[in-house]
């Protein structure tokens, strides 16, 4: 039985990775007609003990956010994507890319790099695309930079 995926979510949180998802993303909504969400989540946590609530940080991160999913829009659209969506969320990466925008949104597939995160932040807090495959109930698919694996 072939999937026919309809709603795509590709995580957009500035690394390479999410770059090639983006990539792929793209590609896969064209061969399904499938609208394609750009999806960026501005982590509270991490800001938290930066700066308590100053809005201006929120406001400066919610504008670049704005600014790099307005990129990706374009490129998709010059590739002769037309349903595309941009969302902008404040809080745990984890669980609004796992549970919370995929419900919202109805998403059917979700795509992620293979990580954003460097070695020791891993450690520290975990990979988002690990938790996102634990506990995501719609399919996920996790981009690698081949390049890096050769």
């Amino acid at each position: 039985m072939l999937q026919k995926y309809e709603r795509i979510m590709v995580a957009i949180d500035g690394s390479y990775e999410s770059e090639l998802a983006f990539e792929k993303g793209i590609n896969i909504a064209l061969r399904n007609d499938a609208e394609l969400l750009l999806v960026h989540v501005i982590d509270t946590r991490a800001l938290q003990s930066v700066a308590t609530f100053d809005t201006y940080i929120y406001e400066k991160l919610e504008q670049e956010a704005k600014d790099v999913l307005s990129d990706y829009e374009s490129q998709a659209r010059k590739r002769g994507l037309e349903k595309i969506r941009q969302i902008i969320e404040f809080g745990n990466p984890k669980t609004l890319l796992a549970h919370d925008i995929p419900d919202k949104e109805s998403v059917d597939l979700i795509m992620v790099g293979a990580t954003g995160l460097n070695t020791f932040e891993r450690l520290l807090i975990g990979s988002s695309s690990e938790y996102i495959m634990r506990h995501a109930k719609v399919d996920l698919l996790v981009v690698r930079d081949t390049a890096k694996t050769l």
